[in-house]
């Protein structure tokens, strides 16, 4: 199982970050090798063996538009342009990223461990677009962020993950906080409402900074950070006012910590990056993601990024990432396809 780090130094901070969770009024709902680990923790794990047909029964997921049919993912890439620098200075350590899925032109951003619960909005130039209050929200260690649907598949929403334990001292207990994807030419200060998705790992604590909404499912998913071994758990999106428990479904040896993750908006490619690294698994029509994410990823470009620990998909499968550190640059890698 993952590494932990308890330190006495935080238990007092561990006590009211659990407290404090419990006690908000939620709307819970709740990748070298795609094999599952026999000592992974005891949860459903992924399906042994991936299916490339949809099935045929009523829950059926969604089919996906694939690009090209047999090309791997990466094939899509060959190319990284920096498209411009983020302009406010406030944002610095942009440890989280997602592209707009109501204005594509707007890209989201937010800070770790450090600031408020804001959200940082900017075009693909860097161009300052705003800062805008989670009301109701705390942050902690907020680690990734995604856009994508509600339960229902409908309405877009940014999903925003409380998610980090580097010291393993959550009690397993995390917060994604919900706002409406809206321009934010159209917000003063605040986003109007936001909902606090509370969730419980199982087996105790994991430290995780990557997260990704699946729009077919839809679901939420979020991956551990471990040098040894990633695990990759399912949450329901659906808003029951109660802590709902995350599901483990694959176990990935990856060979590198994942500090980021990303689907596109259609389904058909998930990204999970590291440092140095950025992994990509083709969804067949009909996959889960547990399925999809059983097959050998392959390796995309990665832009030399001084600590980068974000990637969002924009339109037709290309991909941003940003890095932590003042005003840093946008890279974006277009799909040739």
């Amino acid at each position: 199982s993952p590494m932990r780090r308890p330190t006495t130094a935080l238990v007092v901070i561990a006590a009211l970050v659990v407290a404090v969770a419990l006690a908000l009024r939620t709307n819970a709902s709740t990748t070298d090798e795609g094999t599952t680990a026999s000592s992974a923790p005891s949860a459903t794990t992924a399906p042994t063996s991936p299916s490339s047909t949809a099935p045929t029964t009523s829950s059926s997921l969604p089919e996906a538009t694939i690009p090209s049919p047999g090309v791997p993912a990466c094939d899509l890439y060959d190319e990284i342009v920096v498209t411009g620098s983020v302009e406010s200075t406030v944002l610095v350590e942009a440890s989280g990223l997602a592209v707009s899925r109501t204005a594509n032109d707007v890209l989201w951003s937010h800070n770790d461990s450090r600031g408020d619960a804001s959200l940082f909005a900017f075009d693909r130039t860097g161009s300052d677009l705003g800062t805008f209050a989670i009301p109701d929200a705390f942050a902690i260690d907020w680690e990734d962020m995604a856009a994508g649907p509600d339960a229902t598949g409908s309405m877009p929403y940014l999903y925003v993950g409380d998610i980090g334990d580097n010291f393993g001292i959550r009690a397993g207990v995390i917060n994604v906080w919900r706002v409406p994807d809206l321009d934010p030419r159209e917000l003063t200060d605040a986003f109007p409402e936001s909902v606090a998705l509370v969730y419980r790992m199982p087996d105790g604590p994991y430290d995780a900074e990557a997260l990704f909404v699946d729009p077919l499912e839809p679901a939420l998913y979020i991956v551990s950070k471990d040098r040894d071994q990633a695990f990759v758990f399912k949450g329901s999106l659906e808003s029951t006012g109660t802590t709902q428990d995350m599901e483990l479904v694959a176990t990935l040896f990856l060979g590198g910590e994942v500090s980021g993750a990303d689907i596109t908006p259609d389904g058909q490619i998930i990204a999970f990056r590291g440092y140095d690294t950025v992994w990509m698994w083709n969804r067949l029509p009909g996959q889960s993601i547990a399925e999809a994410l059983l097959a050998e990823p392959c390796t995309a470009p990665s832009p030399d990024e001084r600590q980068g620990e974000s990637i969002a998909f924009g339109d037709r499968w290309g991909y941003y990432t940003i890095s932590e550190g003042t005003t840093p640059a946008i890279n974006y890698v277009p799909s040739g396809r």
